[in-house]
């Protein structure tokens, strides 16, 4: 009989040390997952950027490509890869087929007749402005003080306004047949047997040999500007881009103003530059409005060519030596105060602090922390459960490590 109460005794004690126990294994694990775990970041000094960014495309290399209009035969090449040239010196003959005759005759017609209208118009100048001199002559001395009703003041003075209309539409004339003469020219030349450089640089690009034939690609639009390219001239200036900012962006940015640049066809380049123009009439598209922005590299780019996509940062501002912490850890109140949380000795002390510039991931902070301080970006706990903070920041973002708080 006492062997079995003996036995009860101990299933018995068994039995309420596994009670307690998991009673105590309870009470652990609730405290456990109610353990605060603080994601932290540590009070830095630096220099604070403030940057934008914007997409836009290259809108010039610096260089030009040489065409013809001319088809034919290649007869000699007098340049070669790599040579300096000066504006109009000859890169290639031609010899002229039938349609490139045809075309060079009918371009110097077109060439000449520009330059006869041009003379027509400008001897005919300098009759009407004799007639326009005299005639304004006698109304203002002779007849602008008399009565508008009379007769002759009325003829003098519609004179007078007949010759200065006269005068001006030649004048328009004239300089419509200044222009279509400097297009017929660059037409008769690009029609010639000679090509010529257009500009003053460094010739690349250039394939042709004497015995190649050209026929120029032909334009449906308008097969009188089919074109061979021939090569290309580059002028050793840097490149520059052209990007697009909206109506919020455009006033943070002026001219001088540095940018750093990735090109999307040369993703392990970064290049720099700096803004030189802002066009603040800006474009309208849909009922939205950009201003494009012109900013020129500090160098020149090899395999940079017009229209490659393009993305822009630029520093509108920056900051030396200040105490900046990520913007999650920036807390702002109800009453409007600002506040950042500090860890210090595994105990959590908020303090109230001034705030000054800000980019998209840091804040300046002016008074209340030093650098080196171990700020709270956010809380959770050891059972995953994340709490959110009494304030709300007013950045948002993350940063820093992760401390577990034991109480």
């Amino acid at each position: 009989m006492s062997k079995i109460w003996q036995k009860r005794k101990i299933l018995a004690v068994i039995l309420v040390i596994i009670i307690l126990g998991f009673i105590g294994f309870s009470i652990i694990n609730k405290n456990k997952a109610s353990t605060p775990i603080y994601t932290t970041a540590i009070a830095e000094k630096g220099t604070l950027v403030v940057s934008l960014s914007a997409s836009g495309s290259v809108s010039s290399n610096n260089s030009r490509t040489v065409t013809t209009t001319a088809s034919g035969v290649v007869k000699k090449v007098y340049v070669k890869e790599g040579q300096k040239v000066n504006t109009g010196t000859p890169l290639l003959q031609i010899d002229l087929d039938l349609n490139g005759l045809q075309k060079y005759q009918s371009a110097y017609a077109n060439y000449q007749s520009a330059k006869n209208s041009l003379k027509t118009a400008q001897d005919k100048f300098y009759s009407l402005e004799s007639d326009l001199v005299s005639a304004k002559n006698v109304y203002v001395n002779q007849w602008s003080m008399q009565s508008p009703d009379d007769p002759t003041y009325i003829q003098k003075h519609n004179a007078y306004l007949t010759a200065q209309a006269a005068y001006d539409n030649l004048e328009k004339t004239i300089k419509q047949s200044t222009t279509f003469l400097e297009s017929s020219r660059l037409s008769y030349q690009a029609a010639g047997p000679i090509v010529y450089a257009p500009i003053t640089g460094t010739i690349g690009s250039i394939s042709l040999t004497p015995g190649m034939i050209l026929n120029p690609t032909s334009d449906s639009a308008n097969s009188s500007n089919s074109e061979n390219k021939i090569a290309i001239v580059k002028t050793g200036a840097t490149p520059s881009i052209t990007v697009s900012l909206t109506e919020i962006d455009v006033p943070k940015v002026k001219v001088g103003n540095q940018v750093t640049i990735t090109v999307d066809a040369l993703p392990d380049k970064t290049f720099t530059g700096k803004v030189i123009a802002i066009d603040t009439t800006g474009t309208v598209s849909s009922g939205v409005v950009n201003y494009p922005v012109t900013i020129q590299l500090d160098s020149a780019v090899d395999g940079l060519l017009p229209n490659m996509s393009v993305t822009a940062n630029i520093l509108t501002y920056f900051k030396d030596s200040v105490v900046m912490v990520p913007n999650a850890a920036v807390q702002s109140a109800t009453d409007g105060t600002t506040s950042v949380r500090i860890l210090k000795n595994k105990q959590i002390e908020t303090v109230t602090v001034e705030t000054g510039i800000n980019n998209d991931t840091q804040t300046e902070i002016v008074t209340g922390i030093a650098a080196g301080d171990e700020v709270v970006t956010a809380v959770s706990t050891a059972a995953g459960k994340t709490t959110t903070n009494s304030t709300q920041s007013i950045f948002g973002g993350m940063g820093g490590g992760t401390r577990f708080v034991g109480r």
